[in-house]
């Protein structure tokens, strides 16, 4: 699976994109836990920029957090955005 970052998200985690291994599908609110919690020593202010994201699938906004990923899926993390 690729999770990319944009904007704050991009810079709490530290790199623009990565690779994630998972085994079998799993509920978004799963992965983003799994991605806070793998980085809470090194990048600790992950989890919580994850917990404010909206995020694409495949390119599609997902509005429940319990819909299920699978290896081979792209996902967006996508911090609020402020501007005009």
């Amino acid at each position: 699976m690729t999770i990319r970052y944009f904007a704050g998200a991009r810079h709490a985690a530290g790199t623009e994109e990565e690779q994630w291994p998972i085994a079998e599908a799993l509920a978004l609110a799963q992965l983003v836990i799994q991605l806070g919690d793998a980085q809470q020593a090194q990048r600790p202010e992950l989890a919580s920029v994850l917990a404010r994201c909206s995020f694409l699938v495949n390119e599609t906004a997902v509005t429940d957090k319990n819909q299920l990923v699978v290896d081979g899926d792209t996902v967006d993390a996508l911090p609020p955005f402020a501007g005009g």
